[in-house]
């Protein structure tokens, strides 16, 4: 029976907090790892240690529960202590629709005097799988070179202080039953845990301890038999598409492991190419960076992009890919691991996959589907981690999507107003508390990303993030709408100044040219005020991360492929000119340096009369367009890619799209792919210059130039 103290209902509290500009990171000491998982059924594998069956009183006195599995002290399947370092009491519980989990609201006590001392408060933990032990022996034919877990870091010195004011973010925990969980999210004195139960049976008491949260962070096993499989968030095997599992040689990583400490990282100086002329060139992706990918929930391409990103780094040998699925409906995830199939690399790929639920999701079940969603994200980022400071590789990782971590930090929302009412909640708003808390929350994740230097394995984790926007926002209605200045009155000066540059141009003030030029609409209206929100949201989320890859639906209704907006989308790594680090190809510099002002420039043109310039311009941008110009799995290489931007840049193809050969036709795709066949057979060792050098040399510039000129002439 499931029990729960939330209402049915719950009063909708603040519209989205603003955010802070500046970008959080902390500086957490590497935890110790301690693999702490649920108990599956025997349709799944064990993947992690587990804990025997115990009790409240066992975790105070060390005495194992003796409704646990039989053992004695002397069983080599014991290993490790499971150290207490906070307590709480349970608030709420509501379950998944997988019927394997749940999410609960606990209350943390306010300081730690009650707990018994830590060298007291030990639980014995039980191994399932058993982790070789070091050994004097050269180990380096091991995956990881002779490290068998990343755990063996020091902890640093446990500071005495209220228990509301640490991070348990991470942290495995156990209930009275013995049953487990883990802490994913915290907001003092809540703190919010994805158990590994579908059912609640106790009482609700929120001042009691009868819930023990542990020094060890919740663990998952990496080795390189995951590549080729479709995993859950705890490592357990939905599917195999591959060689068959074997867990030797793994290594442990904390699912939720802290961000990287500045002394841990390395500047971002390589690229990580994906495969597309527009995304390489106007906002290319840096090893070791994280990148948002915006797009409409109608759907604009953003997983063609990235599973071309994949294509292009598995048949490279470059990096390593995780895929993380973090929606609940089958229907999706099966078009998403079809689309790996499709694009032949799902052999090659770890999917961290949310588990099938077995019944529909409940309105108020969908919370934990959004906990399930964010251990799917951070699982996927540990497998990358590993593998870069262990091996010292290359990652890329994708999460598709990061939409539902916003659902679930709206319901904790609605748990503090639940227990302390609107005003405290709204109180912290208006100071900046839930702001930051919000920013803690996101940049857990998106700030994982690192390029890690040599004494942390030199390998990087670069990490892509999905995220979608409502579409266009407005009902037809509002598209026919004609504005006044007057309309604008309460805007900001900024915003005035803009209205009156259109008033004076005579460009009417409706809907669709203000949204061009990014000015909200006046109009209160429920499809503005969500829209409004959407993109406060999308500023504070790319205020936190190291660029976007913005998608349009209008570009992508027009034809464009991939619908990137160039004024939109961009990276900031590099960004100065004291900076050493790049994201971009030495040869994509060369070729697309003045590429987004050209773009600017075309835009601000259009519409202007005749004998203005606007032709010429619009013409060159058109003729970029077309080389850039890329169907999904129509991946290229950065020889190809540099070929095509050398066309444009010589203006050989202003012919082709002044005679209807423009980006997306017949004729514009066939110009391109045939000019492309001819390089490729022309000049062979230029091409295979540029692909092993990143770079476009004097020489071989010169040479690609003639040959483009030979097919045009």
């Amino acid at each position: 029976m499931v029990k729960t103290n939330l209402p049915s209902s719950i009063a909708a509290v603040t519209a989205l907090a603003a955010f802070s500009t500046s970008s959080t990171k902390y500086n957490h000491a590497p935890l110790h790892v301690e693999a702490f998982t649920t108990n599956v059924k025997p349709a799944y594998i064990p993947r992690v240690h587990e804990f025997s069956t115990i009790s409240s009183s066992t975790l105070a006195s060390s005495v194992v529960d003796e409704t646990a599995p039989s053992t004695t002290s002397e069983d080599p399947s014991f290993k490790g202590t499971g150290q207490v370092v906070a307590r709480a009491g349970p608030y709420s519980f509501i379950p998944s629709a997988n019927g394997k989990s749940g999410i609960i609201a606990i209350k943390l006590k306010e300081d730690q005097d009650t707990l018994p001392p830590i060298a007291q408060a030990q639980v014995q933990v039980k191994q399932e799988i058993e982790i070789p032990e070091e050994s004097n022996e050269s180990t380096e034919t091991k995956m990881f070179g002779g490290i068998s877990s990343q755990a063996k870091i020091k902890q640093p010195k446990q500071s005495k202080k209220s228990s509301q004011g640490e991070d348990f973010t991470g942290k495995a925990v156990v209930f009275e039953d013995g049953r487990k969980g883990t802490v994913i999210a915290q907001r003092p004195p809540m703190a919010f845990v994805l158990c590994d139960f579908g059912e609640w049976d106790g009482d609700f008491d929120i001042n009691s301890d009868s819930i023990s949260i542990l020094k060890e962070r919740s663990s998952f096993p990496v080795s390189d038999n995951l590549f080729g499989s479709i995993v859950d968030c705890y490592g357990n095997p939905l599917s195999t598409t591959g060689s068959t599992q074997s867990f030797d040689n793994s290594i442990d990583r904390a699912i939720f492991a802290p961000i990287p400490k500045v002394s841990d990282i390395a500047l971002i100086n390589s690229p990580l190419l994906s495969g597309s002329a527009i995304v390489d060139a106007l906002a290319p992706i840096g090893k070791g960076q994280n990148m948002l990918v915006i797009g409409q929930d109608t759907g604009v391409g953003q997983r063609d992009i990235m599973i071309g990103a994949i294509k292009t780094q598995v048949n490279s040998k470059g990096a390593r890919c995780i895929y993380a699925i973090t929606s609940d409906d089958k229907k999706v995830k099966d078009e998403i691991i079809q689309k790996l199939k499709d694009a032949d690399v799902l052999d090659d790929v770890v999917v961290v996959c949310a588990r099938d639920n077995v019944e529909e999701s409940a309105e108020n079940m969908k919370v934990t589907d959004s906990a399930e969603a964010i251990t799917v994200a951070a699982s996927a980022c540990s497998i990358g981690e590993a593998l870069a400071l262990a091996k010292g590789e290359d990652t890329f990782v994708v999460v598709d999507d990061i939409d539902q971590h916003k659902a679930f930090w709206d319901w904790t929302t609605r748990v503090l107003v639940d227990i302390y009412g609107v005003d405290s909640v709204v109180n912290d708003d208006k100071s900046g508390g839930a702001s930051s808390e919000m920013r803690a929350f996101y940049s857990s994740l998106i700030q994982r990303a690192a390029q890690f230097n040599q004494k942390n394995g030199g390998g990087s984790m670069t990490l892509a993030l999905l995220t979608n926007l409502e579409g266009q926002f407005g009902s037809n209605d509002e598209e026919d709408v004609v504005f006044s200045a007057d309309d604008f009155a309460e805007s900001s000066e900024k915003v005035k100044q803009r209205i009156a540059i259109l008033v004076n141009k005579n460009i009417p003030l409706n809907a669709a040219n203000l949204r061009k030029i990014q000015i909200p609409l006046p109009a209160a209206s429920e499809s503005e005020y969500r829209r409004r929100l959407a993109l406060q949201h999308a500023d504070d989320l790319i205020s936190m991360s190291d660029g976007q890859i913005w998608l349009d639906e209008t570009l992508y209704n027009q034809g464009q492929r991939p619908a990137l907006d160039a004024q939109r989308s961009i990276t900031r790594v590099g960004i100065g000119a004291d900076t050493m680090s790049r994201a971009d190809a030495p040869a994509m510099r060369n070729l697309a340096g003045g590429l987004r002002f050209d773009f600017a420039q075309a835009d601000s043109l259009d519409g202007a009369g005749a004998n203005s310039g606007a032709d010429k311009q619009i013409l060159k941008k058109n003729a970029y367009l077309l080389a850039m110009h890329q169907d999904s799995g129509e991946e290229r290489l950065l020889s190809e890619n540099c070929v095509t931007l050398l066309a444009a840049s010589m203006g050989v193809l202003d012919d082709i799209v002044k005679t209807g050969g423009t980006a997306g036709t017949d004729v514009g795709k066939s110009t391109i792919a045939n000019l492309l066949s001819h390089a490729r057979e022309t000049a062979p060792v230029a091409m295979n210059d540029i692909d092993g050098s990143l770079d476009l040399s004097d020489s071989v510039r010169e040479e690609l130039e003639k040959v483009i000129r030979g097919y045009f002439s």
